[in-house]
């Protein structure tokens, strides 16, 4: 990331004074040591950047749409449906998460903000998890329907969306805002879409607030091509029955190119390798919702409310429910998270306070808030039994020990 520690000096003398005082504590003779000056243990310097007046809050980038409210649209996850994606590499945000409580395979979650293109999707169902980070980026949930709990959360009005399939008002299955498209040899589900300019004129139609809340996140600039690792390459394994995502390091680019089963994974429409500037990757505690559990005993709001008796009984053990700070159905705010970007991986926390609206925090392992590098973020949300693998060269490995131990021996004179 760009971060340069200083290895304090220390006199041999001083060195050799301190060791001998450790091992010989001679009460009689009493030595004054003169340690050196004391220093600050150096925090996180990140690469300077100028944000643009009209920056976009998400992804830090120069945006007309700076301060347009958000569209998070779902897209399928299944294997058919991945060929026909449409435009996510134009999505500020991209999350990418399981949508089964049986296996980990996911569906993504595109949210939009500076672009609006004409074709997004395929389009899928979406689920609570879903709903509760589309809230935390101040965003308008736009799903192709949903599980009979996510249902429930947008029948209570918890959260402003428009429904593509028409079972929770507002409705966008009117043909024109959502639509089933006509280009792509493939069938009605692989066909679902939308527009997000349509999807803006539908929010105008319903009365939702315009303009976004949101604080958004710290960004920095890209790492000087001359300072870039070589490689690196991070491995995402979704589930038993999905072989996974990769991302291999692009220097040039300081970027992460995403291939999925050893082949390149392009965007349909712009014809382009998916290239996240920033990627996340969270594993976190999966259990999923069963009639039997007494929420409300443990202070959290009734999962089922809204949900009549057959789906009640049908859905129970069915969605996940990642333990990821909803405001509603969760015990856990924080948790351990990585960070990739300017070709280093960062070991950290998330955080996020109880609140529908309330944004997540992210930090290194320090404390220090994660400035991003310009441009996309996709965030991977894993089940506690499924992992991440990162590997870098050999010698960035090194120069990686050094730096620890340099900061071991920083962190102990300073103490």
């Amino acid at each position: 990331m760009g971060k340069k520690k200083t290895l304090i000096a220390i006199p041999i003398a001083i060195v050799m004074v301190v060791i001998l005082f450790s091992f010989f504590k001679k009460e009689a003779v009493p030595v004054e040591l003169r340690p050196p000056e004391k220093q600050e243990i150096s925090k996180a310097e990140f690469i300077p950047y100028t944000t643009p007046e009209n920056a976009s809050p998400i992804t830090g980038l120069a945006c007309e749409n700076n301060k347009m409210r958000p569209f998070a649209v779902m897209y399928s996850g299944d294997a058919a449906a991945r060929e026909w994606f449409s435009n996510l590499s134009l999505a500020d945000f991209v999350l990418e998460m399981p949508h089964r409580a049986v296996h980990g395979d996911p569906r993504l979650m595109g949210v939009f903000q500076c672009n609006t293109p004409e074709v997004v999707g395929p389009m899928r169902s979406g689920r609570v998890d879903n709903i509760s980070i589309a809230g935390s980026l101040d965003a308008i949930f736009v799903p192709w329907g949903g599980s009979s709990i996510a249902k429930g959360v947008l029948k209570r009005g918890l959260v402003d969306h428009i429904d593509c399939n028409g079972e929770v008002a507002p409705s966008g299955s009117d043909g024109v805002t959502c639509f089933r498209r006509q280009d792509i040899p493939a069938n009605n589900m692989i066909k679902a879409s939308t527009s997000i300019s349509k999807l803006i004129e539908k929010a105008e139609q319903v009365g939702y607030r315009k303009e976004t809340t949101l604080r958004g996140y710290s960004h920095q600039g890209d790492l000087p091509l001359d300072q870039r690792p070589e490689y690196g390459r991070l491995r995402v394994k979704f589930g038993s029955r999905s072989i996974g995502a990769e991302y291999l390091y692009d220097k040039a680019t300081n970027s992460y190119l995403r291939s999925i089963g050893g082949h390149k994974d392009i965007d349909y429409a712009t014809g382009k390798q998916y290239a996240p500037k920033n990627l996340i990757t969270i594993v976190t505690k999966k259990d999923t919702w069963l009639l039997e559990t007494d929420y409300k005993g443990q202070g959290l709001e009734d999962p089922w409310e809204g949900v009549d008796d057959t789906h009640s009984l049908n859905d129970s053990g069915g969605y996940p429910n990642m333990q990821l700070g909803d405001p509603w159905f969760d015990t856990k705010f924080e948790g351990e998270a990585k960070f990739f970007l300017n070709g280093e991986e960062i070991v950290g926390t998330w955080k996020r306070a109880k609140g529908l609206a309330n944004q997540f925090e992210f930090f290194d392992a320090s404390g220090e808030e994660i400035h991003f590098v310009p441009g996309q973020i996709w965030m991977h949300v894993l089940g506690h039994d499924q992992k991440t693998s990162y590997e870098e060269s050999a010698e960035r490995a090194a120069e990686k020990e050094l730096e620890a131990a340099k900061k071991e021996v920083e962190e102990e004179m300073a103490g």
